[in-house]
């Protein structure tokens, strides 16, 4: 590998003009020397913000000897399989979330991963927002032992079956309740051993989502999500057997709300007030740790440990995240939405007790 790591940028959407290469643009270490997509249009416009890099309508057009690693930003069947085609080819890649369609495709990446040796991370970006970094570090004698976590995700979107999947609640869990899963096991990593889910409908197409999983340690996180709302919002609130809860309510700050059970609201974080975006979601950190790892991980292959870092989202927490997705969908069909058993003889309100 050159001293500058050289990128394939595949998948020129929305996702990459907005998301992914404006950050790239801004991290040191790398050049982009292709620019994929079957629409060249889309290639052509992120190739002419860099130096020298080539258009092409698929990485079979490309000569990969002159690539170290891919950034891809594609839908889930693609992704998967452009993913494996690339590993086994000897290239790295930063490929987004989910990174497969299904629980035995990402098995399958997750062993061709392994076999390779090479480095794949996964688009958990939120992994790496400044404010749950904090809420992360704050929160790590808390989460030593067993204690709740709750955290909320609200995004309106998708709104309508998309990726194959029949339904807008099974598009929506698979596309962003991932998110949500994936930190509620990097906060409380014990595995989970019970989940019960339930949906409230609303509109056409719109809903709330409630996940609840009982961790082996005792742990207990519950999801609140939804595609009910009219802006996105991602927050994370820990609270310790201490009688303390830690608060993210957004990506802006962190506070210590009780103390001993105390009502204290002390902030403990804040964004800083021109925050530029680099941190808030955390697609800057994450991409520069990607890049890293590409420029370290021939050296680590010499030395016969090429594992990324505990930290960095992998295929196997994609793989995990994907399962989790599989028995919520399972209990939610099983129970009509409702993750309870119906009882035989409901009590009543208490306003009809009696």
């Amino acid at each position: 590998m050159t001293d500058l790591v050289r990128l394939a940028l595949v998948g020129c959407g929305r996702q990459m003009r907005q998301n992914l290469f404006p950050f790239l643009q801004r991290i040191r270490g790398h050049q982009v020397v292709a620019c994929v997509d079957p629409d060249l249009s889309l290639a052509r416009e992120i190739q002419a913000l860099t130096a020298d890099a080539v258009c092409a309508d698929s990485i079979d057009a490309l000569d990969l000897g002159t690539v170290d690693a891919a950034v891809l930003a594609v839908p889930p069947e693609p992704s998967y399989e452009l993913t494996r085609r690339l590993v086994e080819r000897g290239i790295d890649c930063f490929v987004e979330k989910p990174a497969g369609p299904s629980t035995a495709a990402l098995e399958d990446l997750n062993r061709v991963v392994h076999d390779s040796g090479r480095h794949v991370q996964v688009g958990f970006n939120f992994r790496y927002a400044e404010t749950l970094q904090r809420l992360h570090e704050l929160t790590r004698a808390v989460r030593a032992t067993p204690c709740s976590v709750t955290i909320d995700f609200y995004s309106r979107h998708p709104s309508a079956p998309q990726w194959g999947v029949d339904t807008t609640l099974e598009a929506w869990i698979r596309h962003n309740s991932v998110h949500a899963l994936d930190l509620a096991r990097w906060f409380t990593p014990s595995p989970v051993a019970q989940v019960d889910a339930h949906v409230i409908p609303g509109e056409p197409d719109r809903f709330q989502v409630n996940l609840f999983l009982r961790h082996r340690d005792g742990s207990l996180s519950t999801l609140r999500m939804g595609n009910h709302v009219k802006r996105f919002l991602v927050g994370v609130s820990v609270q310790g057997t201490d009688g303390s809860r830690y608060t993210a309510p957004s990506l802006e700050r962190v506070t210590l709300d009780l103390s001993a059970g105390v009502p204290l609201g002390q902030e403990l974080h804040s964004t800083r007030n021109l925050d530029d975006g680099w941190a808030r979601s955390g697609f800057g950190p994450e991409l520069t740790a990607f890049v890293e790892s590409c420029r370290r991980a021939p050296a680590a292959r010499l030395t016969g440990d090429p594992s990324p870092a505990p930290e960095v989202p992998s295929v196997a927490d994609a793989l995990a995240a994907s399962a989790l997705c599989d028995r919520t969908m399972a209990q939610l069909s099983a129970t009509g939405g409702n993750g309870f058993a119906a009882l035989a003889h409901p009590m009543p309100a208490s306003a009809q007790a009696g």
